[in-house]
């Protein structure tokens, strides 16, 4: 008589003999047997001494028509969130454009004006050092 052991959930049973052994799938149908003359476990569907009666699962339930109606509301209701999203999205990106723009172009006023104000400066330094040179050359008496 041929004996099998039954590995289910890491939890091994056996030695049982096909009596036995069928009780147990019956209870364990997910099992993996293991017999001396196999290299390895597997699984008990795939092993055909034992009688293996499957019962179908029912058939899924229709959906009711309320709930997919209520799914698709919401859907529509989340792809209106995102479009005003995106067009929020889309206006700061322009914003942002715009402010970038706006800072180079004030960069660039800014950078000639300092040019400006240091040429002014020393010019005027230059002025008053020639001022003070001809005021040092003239005797007041």
């Amino acid at each position: 008589m041929k004996e099998w052991y039954f590995s289910n959930n890491g939890e091994i049973s056996g030695p049982l003999g096909l009596t036995a052994s069928n009780r147990f799938i019956a209870k364990h149908p997910d099992a993996y047997a293991w017999h001396p003359s196999y290299a390895q476990w597997i699984p008990v569907c795939q092993v055909e001494e034992f009688d293996i009666k499957f019962t179908p699962p029912p058939p899924p339930i229709a959906i009711p028509a309320q709930l997919i109606e209520r799914f698709i509301a919401k859907e529509q209701e989340l792809n209106s969130a995102l479009g005003r999203i995106e067009s929020r999205l889309n206006a700061i990106t322009v914003s942002l454009a715009d402010f970038d723009r706006d800072t180079n172009k004030t960069k660039t006023v800014t950078q000639k004006l300092n040019q400006e104000v240091k040429t002014t400066i020393q010019s005027i330094n230059e002025h008053y050092e020639a001022l003070q040179r001809t005021l040092a050359g003239v005797n007041i008496k």
